[in-house]
């Protein structure tokens, strides 16, 4: 039992900087195996000390007594279990970990609430798995482990069909939890994963909106006096002749770009999946730069898509305009439409699987299709 060990690790695989988080992890260690413990908490490089401790936080003082709560309480922990003479290993860590703030032994609602909050996902990601954490607690029938089953599941899905407005939604819904019964099950929690069993309908993909070309010079070329207006505009196009998503386009900094060969590029990592992507910043972008003296009046994402529901009304355009419409315009109508290879776009892009990509080839070939169809009835 002397041999466990416990230590505070940050940034393990060094992908830490002032502008990018990493987590800070409990390293356990014995008998010379390893296992790193998430503790729910994320810093920039230059908030952890070399004292192993918090530091430039606001919260530094809460974030401090919460790491110290849990070192002491694994090796309380392993205390007990030297106490009662059981082996200690790390499946019983694991059964304690998900155990220990639950304040009970078979809550599986407790076990899925504790790891969103320990788990390293984005922001996004987590109010996700709210949600459905949500709708499990409403749906009522699968609160602890022996409630996960083949019968619930298939009334979950039901719960689901009656929920949602779409089959996607509802496998969604299926998605998330079957990450925490998947777990539930590599901790022994559960004897069974009933999702083993249980195939899950994807559904029709929603078809990704996109400006055409014509539809971009409109938008490019509408007189707006409105300034707030007019800064929306441009920070859509900006997204369309980049590719960023807004995530992304909230943190640009103009002093990231390098020049190489008479073009600033910047070479960055996604906010959503930590991807690297590569981009240059062509003249329509620079102008739009320029104008703001390379300083972008970034807006929230809520009042971003408020403001560009006015201006797709305003420049007369019938979809509807979001913030991701930049993006797949950029893909379709700036990229694909104008010869560049798909893999060269999943660069750009930042996607991690080029199918993702490959989505907006199938897009585009579909609106060629169209075009060819309406030619057809004019001449």
């Amino acid at each position: 039992m002397n041999n466990v060990s416990v230590r505070l690790v940050f940034d393990r695989k060094h992908v830490a900087t002032k502008k990018r988080q990493s987590s800070v992890q409990m390293e356990v260690t014995y008998q010379r195996k390893r296992k790193y413990v998430g503790t729910g908490i994320k810093l920039y490089s230059d908030q952890w000390g070399k004292d192993l401790k918090v530091k430039n936080h606001p919260q530094s003082l809460v974030f401090n007594q919460k790491l110290n709560d849990m070192v002491s309480g694994i090796y309380d922990f392993v205390y007990q279990l030297s106490s009662q003479n059981i082996p200690f290993t790390f499946e019983r860590l694991e059964r304690y970990l998900n155990n220990s703030e639950s304040g009970t032994t078979n809550s599986f609602l407790s076990f899925m609430e504790k790891r969103i909050y320990e788990r390293q996902v984005t922001d996004s990601t987590k109010q996700r798995q709210k949600c459905v954490l949500k709708a499990l607690k409403e749906f009522g029938r699968i609160k602890d482990f022996t409630d996960i089953c083949d019968e619930n599941i298939r009334a979950y899905d039901e719960f689901a069909k009656k929920r949602c407005k779409c089959q996607s939604s509802v496998y969604n819904y299926h998605k998330i939890l079957k990450v925490f019964v998947r777990e539930a099950y590599a901790a022994h929690l559960i004897s069974e994963n009933p999702y083993q069993n249980f195939k899950l309908d994807r559904g029709k993909r929603v078809a990704r909106r996109f400006l055409t070309k014509e539809e971009l010079v409109k938008l490019e070329a509408k007189q707006i006096d409105d300034m707030c207006l007019n800064r929306v505009r441009d920070l859509f196009l900006f997204c369309c002749y980049t590719g960023l998503a807004y995530a992304d386009l909230a943190i640009f900094n103009f002093k990231d770009a390098i020049m190489t060969d008479g073009m600033y590029r910047i070479r960055d990592e996604r906010i959503k999946t930590g991807t690297p992507y590569n981009i240059s910043l062509m003249d329509k972008v620079m102008n739009i730069l320029k104008k703001y003296e390379f300083k972008l009046p970034v807006i929230s994402n809520q009042k971003y898509n408020s403001y560009l529901k006015i201006l797709g009304a305003f420049c007369e355009i019938k979809k509807k305009l979001t913030s991701h419409v930049a993006r797949h315009t950029f893909a379709t109508t700036v990229a694909l439409a104008n010869g560049v290879r798909i893999e060269v776009i999943s660069k750009m892009l930042g996607h991690t699987n080029i199918q993702t990509t490959q989505l907006y080839a199938h897009i585009y070939q579909a609106e060629v299709d169209k075009e060819f169809e309406r030619l057809n009835n004019i001449v």
